[in-house]
């Protein structure tokens, strides 16, 4: 049986595809599948991860540096890929026109970039993508576990700080993170500070 690790980042997960060697020498695996994608999302990694599993089956380990969390995707491209379907990354109105040969041609680009300015305009605080990417989490790591495959899951980019949500309610499922073994303390350690 070939043993697997998979990975599941954005352009900072992109970078391990060069220490290929020493990934597997360090998690005694057989192969490297990075999945990494630039722009990807939360939405996407996770995503990702599970369809690769449905795919390919269980790999021997998953490593999720988490991107930042207000990025999103719509389900607009023209063309069908294997892992990805016809999901579009969305950030910013101005990486729309880069890729727009990608789009649907029934997608208004126009409505789009306005939807972009709208939606972002509306999120007053980073409560609404923090408080989604922490349940996420939590749900990732779930389905992980009771597939018994063994992972890490740590930020990448986000510089979580309590500060900016103290005081919101609905935050109690920290403590189902913090008690996680397998996630990373995400308000102590961000990788991109350390790359």
């Amino acid at each position: 049986m070939v043993k697997t690790l998979l990975i599941s980042g954005c352009s900072f997960g992109v970078v391990y595809s060069e220490m290929e060697q020493e990934l597997k020498a360090l998690f005694g695996v057989d192969r490297v599948v990075n999945s990494s994608f630039k722009g990807g999302s939360p939405d996407r990694q996770i995503r990702g991860v599970i369809e690769w599993i449905a795919q390919n089956g269980n790999p021997e380990f998953v490593i999720i540096p988490i991107t930042f969390c207000h990025r999103w995707e719509l389900a607009i491209t023209q063309e069908e890929d294997q892992l990805d379907g016809s999901w579009f990354p969305l950030q910013r109105k101005e990486l729309i026109d880069e890729h727009k040969d990608k789009l649907r041609l029934d997608v208004d680009v126009d409505k789009l970039k306005n939807m972009l300015d709208l939606y972002y305009g509306s999120i007053p605080t980073v409560k609404t993508y923090w408080d989604k990417m922490f349940t996420e989490i939590v749900m990732l790591s779930a389905f992980l576990e009771n597939k018994r495959i063994r992972h890490l899951i740590f930020d990448m980019c986000n510089g979580f700080d309590k500060k900016h949500i103290n005081g919101y309610k609905g935050f109690d499922k920290l403590k189902l993170i913090e008690s996680n073994k397998n996630v990373l303390n995400l308000f102590n350690f961000c990788g991109n500070r350390y790359m």
